[in-house]
């Protein structure tokens, strides 16, 4: 009975460990520069997702100021032009293309690899739940901090809740999410 037990937890253990990465939820948003950006459009490398409000005043510009500094590191090693960095706005109402423009501006983001999203609130609120975002419920902006590790396919490979993103830390995901 006990080896029957240690064989059904081998197999669920060796199960979870390969089942398939959940995809990124199909999202069609608008840039900083005002043009479209769906899901699909990031498929092909790698891509960092986070989740921000330009007048969080917390946790979201610690994490830009580190992606910045991650985004200059891909750079420098060449791998550019297969990794992408993407923020989404929680806050749809305020967060306007030319808002973003100016956040994005601020924390010194090269936009040539870099979105910073709006949308609608409902198109908004509908990704931040299929992520697991949990937002402000009580009528002030807020949210968990996550970061999305998503690989060529589309799949959500990785997350990670730290607001430590050290350039160090992160290169080597980004390393094995592009293979």
């Amino acid at each position: 009975m006990r080896r029957l037990a240690s064989l059904a937890a081998a197999t669920a253990l060796l199960t979870a460990c390969t089942a398939a990465a959940p995809p990124l939820p199909p999202f069609t948003l608008t840039n900083q520069s005002g043009q479209v950006v769906s899901a699909d459009d990031l498929r092909g490398g790698a891509t960092i997702v986070n989740f921000i409000f330009t007048t969080c005043g917390d946790v979201c510009p610690l994490v830009t100021a580190q992606l910045v500094r991650v985004q200059a590191r891909v750079r420098n090693e060449g791998l550019e032009a297969r990794v992408r960095f993407v923020s989404i706005t929680v806050d749809p109402a305020v967060d306007t293309p030319p808002a973003l423009q100016r956040y994005a501006a601020a924390y010194g983001a090269d936009l040539t690899t870099w979105h910073f999203l709006t949308g609608s609130p409902s198109d908004i609120e509908r990704l931040t739940r299929d992520v697991g975002v949990l937002t402000g419920a009580t009528g002030r902006i807020g949210h968990t901090n996550l970061l999305l590790f998503v690989d060529a396919q589309g799949r959500i490979a990785g997350r990670e809740t730290s607001v430590e993103l050290d350039p160090e830390r992160v290169l080597p995901k980004i390393r094995r999410l592009l293979g």
